[in-house]
């Protein structure tokens, strides 16, 4: 009897926990970006809140990356998404950045 290849690879957790920190991250910033657009720019104080927020999520999110990167645990394409998604709300709140400072 042959065992099915997926049941016998584990996953880290850690790298379970980045991608649902990762994937609320990216939810929330796109939400600040969409609220962003709604109010021209002139929103209440919760979008801002919303942006903040995904990048507090977003750098919770990198440190339980490393830290599956670290671990033993197989599961190298779930460790190599949970980057991706924790990298992605960092990245684009660094280019309004610099966006918003250009313009202004």
């Amino acid at each position: 009897m042959v065992k099915n290849a997926y049941s016998v690879k584990s996953v880290s957790t850690d790298a379970v926990i980045s991608c649902v920190l990762g994937g609320i991250a990216v939810l929330c910033m796109a939400g600040a970006i969409v609220a962003s657009y709604m109010y021209s720019g002139n929103g209440p104080a919760i979008v801002g809140l919303l942006g903040v927020g995904s990048l507090i999520v977003s750098i919770s999110g990198l440190g339980f990356s490393v830290a599956a990167w670290k671990s033993q645990d197989g599961g190298f394409l779930m460790k190599r998404i949970a980057m991706f998604l924790n990298a992605i709300p960092l990245l684009v709140a660094f280019i309004l950045y610099i966006v918003g400072w250009i313009v202004k």
